[in-house]
């Protein structure tokens, strides 16, 4: 009878344990270092609601050296994570019933005074291609620019598939090729839960199909590497899930607007701005991207419009329901549009990049008029923005331009005054700067979007990390993905 009542009193205090579990938090500090700085992470532990001192806590850290646990004896704990080089750093929390964990990524520069730089948590990041990240400026819905694919195939295809005879590549004898794994396979989820209603006419069997469209002596077939965007909804626990597609109605995908920009609309919508370019009515007649605009409903599929295809594999008809910007002139590329509203919600500038010639910024401003309609002055900004890097992707707050300088994030002061002269902007100060080269390195960092959340200003980016080395040597596919870190 003891030992029945013995075990009954264990079998109790077991169930008592699992129905109320320890609950784990993590924060995370950066301290400041010369070189990667080094991660100090604190475990809060509750049991029941009330701070465990006695926990048992198991830690998981792959990558860089952790320091012993220091117990605070108040249901906190802690330790250090000193990284040896840039790159993600996974840290896991454990105790008998709970586990947590997070991605720490590692900088080379972090502006002073900034949080720990995280991954985004939840439904977001995947093996697949995460890329144009922008967060509206509550920061409650995050959206992304995803394909399953290998970064490299993007970057590298003219190279892997290059061939006699073809001033551009051969794709359709491509197969087999050094490194075409990349151009021809997929990587990551194209189908629900994670991505649902991802186009995938194109992909067969896990294998990208591309076009079937030859133009004599220059290529032989056209690559068709299928995106489309994604938004997600802010959870309670600072994740991001729940995802809803927002693109073209288009099987193959091939249509990839980008560079979404968000303001809050009436009704709980949200108005936007993308780059698209529209093969059929071209806008400027150069064939580069526009701007366009529409609203959406947070949560549900938007369709930016409808797409068929003929029979040799092409457009036959775009009927898109997102409309231009009436800018004077649509010559020359408007990308990665970024739309500044005053106070008051009413669109002032629109900013734009050109990435795929001049790698300069330039600045529509509203003379007359309300957006999208009304009258617009295109500026080019000065030497001081422009320099002779590459500079994309604007984000002007009023106070600020934040945008991409080669592999890192960067600000300007804006001074007052004409945007196009340089006494109107102060100097450069580096946000978050990588530019390593190398596996599990971080080499690029880019796309700022900036949130108010709890009052705090957050800035979400995409960041690059080196994932394989291709055969021979040579190439490095990457893994696009997003983060975030809390600005001083």
């Amino acid at each position: 009878m003891k030992n029945l009542i013995s075990s009954f009193g264990a079998l109790t205090a077991t169930l008592t344990a699992l129905a109320n579990p320890p609950e784990i938090e993590l924060t995370f500090k950066r301290i400041q270092a010369a070189g990667p700085d080094p991660v100090q992470v604190t475990v809060k532990v509750l049991k029941a609601g009330v701070p465990d001192p006695a926990a048992k806590l198991r830690l998981e850290i792959p990558r860089g050296k952790a320091s012993p646990i220091k117990n605070l004896r108040d249901g906190n704990y802690t330790f250090t994570v000193t990284p040896d080089a840039t790159g993600v750093y996974p840290i896991t929390v454990s105790t008998p019933t709970a586990t947590v964990s997070r991605k720490a990524i590692v900088f080379n520069d972090v502006i002073k005074g900034a949080g720990q730089p995280l991954a985004v948590e939840g439904d977001v990041n995947t093996e697949g291609y995460e890329d144009g990240i922008t967060i509206t400026p509550d920061g409650q819905y995050l959206f992304i620019q995803y394909g399953p694919l290998y970064f490299a195939g993007v970057a590298y295809h003219k190279q892997i598939c290059a061939a006699p005879g073809w001033s551009m590549f051969d794709i359709a004898n491509c197969p087999g090729k050094e490194n075409s794994n990349w151009v021809f396979d997929t990587i990551g989820p194209y189908n629900t839960p994670k991505r649902p209603g991802f186009p995938s006419a194109a992909i067969k069997k896990g294998k990208l199909t591309h076009l079937n469209l030859v133009i004599p002596e220059v290529a032989n077939k056209i690559p068709l590497f299928p995106t489309v965007f994604y938004g997600f909804k802010r959870q309670p626990d600072g994740s991001f899930r729940e995802p809803f597609k927002v693109a073209f109605n288009d099987a193959k995908g091939t249509n990839g607007p980008f560079g979404l920009s968000f303001l809050k609309g009436p009704n709980d919508t949200l108005r936007f701005a993308v780059a698209w370019s529209n093969y059929l009515d071209d806008l400027g007649g150069d064939g580069s991207p526009n701007v366009y605009q529409g609203t959406l409903i947070p949560g549900r599929t938007k369709n930016l419009g409808n797409v068929t295809y003929g029979p040799e594999g092409f457009f036959a008809t775009i009927d898109p329901k997102i409309t231009p910007v009436s800018f004077p002139t649509h010559a020359g590329v408007q990308g990665n549009p970024h739309l500044y509203a005053d106070d008051a919600g009413k669109v002032q500038s629109i900013w734009t990049d050109d990435e795929q010639d001049t790698f300069n910024l330039s600045v529509h401003v509203l003379t007359s008029g309300t957006y999208p309609k009304g009258q617009w002055q295109t500026l080019l900004l000065p030497t001081r923005i422009n320099t002779a890097a590459d500079e994309s992707q604007p984000f002007f707050t009023g106070k600020r331009l934040y945008l991409n300088r080669s592999t890192s994030i960067v600000y300007h002061e804006y001074l007052g005054g004409p945007f196009e002269k340089n006494s109107s902007w102060g100097p450069q100060v580096i946000v978050l700067r990588s530019g390593e080269l190398g596996l599990e390195k971080i080499f690029g960092v880019g796309e700022p979007t900036l949130a108010t959340v709890n009052g705090k200003t957050v800035l979400y980016f995409a960041f690059i990390r080196g994932r394989s080395l291709g055969v021979g040597g040579t190439l490095y596919d990457f893994d696009l993905d997003a983060g975030f870190v809390e600005l001083p």
